[in-house]
């Protein structure tokens, strides 16, 4: 499945339950050659969706973008990540199915994955300016979705931002890392730091739902910084294995939780394998029954910016290890 497939499904399966300028479709394009020709979209602002409109039906047989508003903004750089929020319409019939505008911006890496994965829309988003609209289309959501019923469906992009990225590291190049002892940050670097007052509190209430207090100003660090809250007495962790965890994050940089188990009311199980590197190399060795501190720096956790809804920028966890296997 498409990079940008997996991140815009949940979107999709979403969409089907005045001043500015007026652009025809003599933009870049990749892809189907000329479907995208009968695209016009009226941009009013960037936090409203433009009205599209075009010559429907559209016979879209392969993935295709094409740049259907000229932005000002600066060119998008490879490696960069984008951001963007869409309005999808119906192939068939050019009828609206709905927008992402009340929600938060999809980011997007423009790498050699999405290059690999969705060459028509890696073409088209380098060198586009910020604040163009690209058509966007790819027959193949229907058979992603689970569903031939759903219509095939033409996306107009409003691409908001381009930023430099810290990319996550892959399990190689976090292999290498620490097999050079540079990966993990010294227990008494993790001490002098919590001397200083710029480690993460963390807090137990009487039922061990656990809540974290970052400090004022701190900073991203170097390198993982693992502190075991409570050692267990059970089996450690093995870097092949599965753990069964209660956990809680947040965001470093303000504190805000992005996931939490103990909201769900359950904990969750992972194997150790295949989670992010600051999970794989903070938790190995970790024993069953420890509660054990994390804070992760972006390139251990989901990069920065990172892609999709994943949180970006370094991270803390609380993980409380129930079980191993």
């Amino acid at each position: 499945m498409r990079k940008v497939l997996a991140i815009l499904l949940p979107f999709l399966l979403f969409l089907t339950a005045c001043s500015g300028g007026d652009a025809g479709s003599s933009g870049k394009e990749a892809g189907q050659e000329g479907v995208f020709d009968s695209v016009k979209v009226t941009v009013k602002d960037q936090e409203t969706p433009p009205e599209v409109e075009f010559e429907a039906p559209l016979d879209i047989t392969e993935g295709s973008a094409k740049v259907v508003h000229t932005g000002d903004g600066e060119p998008v750089a490879e490696g960069q990540s984008v951001s963007f929020k869409f309005v999808a319409l119906n192939a068939e019939d050019a009828s609206v199915l709905g927008d992402t505008y009340a929600r938060d911006a999809v980011s997007l890496a423009v790498n050699d994955s999405l290059k690999e994965q969705d060459p028509a829309l890696y073409e088209v988003l380098l060198g586009t300016k910020v604040g163009s609209q690209i058509a966007y289309a790819f027959p193949d959501a229907q058979d992603a979705a689970g569903s031939g019923d759903q219509p095939t469906q033409v996306m107009i992009l409003n691409l908001l931002s381009a930023e430099d990225t810290v990319p996550t590291l892959t399990p190689d190049e976090a292999a290498s890392r620490d097999a050079d002892g540079t990966l993990l940050m010294s227990s008494e670097d993790v001490e002098a730091l919590e001397a200083d007052g710029k480690l993460p509190e963390v807090s137990f209430a009487e039922d061990g739902t656990p809540s974290i207090t970052v400090p004022e100003g701190a900073e991203e660090p170097e390198r993982l910084v693992v502190k075991v809250l409570e050692e267990g007495d059970g089996p450690a962790l093995e870097s092949t294995g599965t753990v069964v965890a209660d956990y809680l994050g947040v965001s470093l940089r303000d504190g805000t939780t992005f996931d939490s188990s103990y909201e769900r009311g359950e904990p969750a199980e992972f194997p150790l394998g295949n989670v992010i590197p600051g999970w794989t190399y903070g938790l190995e060795g970790q024993k069953a029954g420890s509660k054990v501190l994390l804070v992760l720096p972006s390139e251990l956790a989901y990069g920065d910016p990172a892609t999709g809804t994943s949180p970006g920028g370094p991270l803390v966890f609380v993980v409380d290890i129930k079980e191993v296997k």
